[in-house]
């Protein structure tokens, strides 16, 4: 068994066990995941201290919201910014709870990527799969440093700067390890297709279909099965609330641009500059968990590879044809591999709709605080 792919992999696990979710026990070699009573418990109180802070950070904003609004804002920001930092609340709690309810059809997904995983001992194919999750820390750091300069510069009380640093930091660190681990999963599972069409070439070329083909076929089919429902049952709800956050966060970059440097609040060129640089990447660590999300390995190529592969097989009558003509029937409705609970397929195509309806929701917030604007000045006369 390679253990080269799961290199990395092993590192995110270990990262989402110490965030208190996906706790298990794996031996890499016996291809075992279990999850004993300790873990579980552990598991478990993870997922209620996470509850009960987003409760209480909900209620505390209710009822003393002036404590989140920013100085440079409008009533229009200022509510904004409230909807924002609940909502990471809640959708931070929900994908907690999610993942425990879930962790047996994870322990599952993962138990049978060990099984089937025949990665080559390539070094260069392997190591590009840590490179999800070295870009998310590094855009972790690089978002709470330009966060805290950014609410320190809006005018947002000393006491409540660390809670929206604590908040959306654990928020985008949770959320981004979720689509990390998605990434990794369809990589390792890419890389295992790609070695069975390789076997599978090997196979019909020297002439060897009986039972060495059937047994990889067999095995292909079984990953392909994995790739199109496990991977939607295990990631497709999770990644639902997650990219509707996203949509909803990602336009607080612009709108602090324009509620910052277009209102000739920093007159000095450094600040101006300084400031223009911080609300451009305000929003880009979230972009980047959106396009990793939206640019999955598309599995349905390989597919394809492999029907013209089984097209070329001869017919023999036995079960094995029923299996190839399964297949081809299957590749031809071209199955997306990936939706979002069935709500909308995630590619490319919809990454393109959902940046214009957050091109869209940007030019209706700021068309309401321009509108709050031109009110104020027509009281003040």
């Amino acid at each position: 068994m390679s253990r080269n792919a799961f290199e990395e992999l092993r590192i995110q696990l270990r990262t989402l066990s110490w965030l208190g979710v996906l706790r298990f026990s794996i031996d890499f070699e016996k291809c075992l995941v279990r999850e004993n009573a300790s873990e579980e418990q552990s598991a478990w109180l993870y997922m209620m201290g996470v509850v009960c802070i987003s409760c209480c950070l909900i209620i505390f904003s209710y009822y003393f919201p002036q404590h989140f609004f920013l100085g440079n804002h409008n009533n229009t920001g200022n509510c904004y910014a409230l909807i924002n930092i609940r909502s990471c609340s809640l959708v931070t709690m929900l994908v907690y709870i999610q993942l425990y309810v879930q962790r047996y059809r994870f322990a599952n997904l993962l138990k049978s990527m060990l099984r089937f995983n025949k990665i080559s001992e390539s070094r260069t194919e392997s190591g590009t799969f840590g490179f999800p999750y070295k870009l998310h820390l590094s855009l972790f750091v690089f978002c709470m440093l330009n966060f805290a300069h950014g609410y320190w510069e809006a005018g947002v009380r000393g006491t409540t700067i660390p809670i929206f640093l604590i908040q959306y930091g654990f928020s985008y660190l949770i959320l981004g390890q979720v689509i990390v681990l998605f990434v990794g999963c369809q990589r390792i599972l890419l890389s295992t297709l790609k070695h069975h069409n390789k076997q599978l070439v090997k196979n019909f070329k020297s002439g060897k279909k009986c039972r060495g083909f059937y047994g990889i076929f067999r095995n292909y089919s079984e990953v392909v099965w994995l790739c199109h429902v496990e991977i939607n049952h295990c990631f497709g709800l999770l990644l639902l609330p997650i990219t509707g956050f996203i949509l909803l966060i990602t336009p607080s970059g612009p709108f602090y641009l324009v509620s910052t440097i277009f209102e000739g609040r920093y007159q000095q060129n450094w600040r101006f500059a300084f400031m223009t640089l911080t609300a451009v990447f305000w929003s880009v660590p979230w972009v980047v968990l959106l396009v990793l999300a939206m640019d999955i390995i598309d599995v349905q190529k390989e597919a394809n590879k492999t029907a013209k592969i089984l097209a070329k097989v001869p017919r023999t009558g036995t079960g094995l044809d029923r299996m190839i003509e399964k297949f081809l029937l299957k590749n031809l409705r071209q199955q997306p591999i990936l939706t979002a609970y069935g709500f909308f397929a995630l590619d490319k195509s919809t990454l393109f709709k959902l940046f214009t309806a957050i091109f869209t929701y940007m030019v209706i917030l700021v068309q309401f605080k321009e509108m709050e604007n031109t009110t104020k000045t027509i009281n003040k006369f």
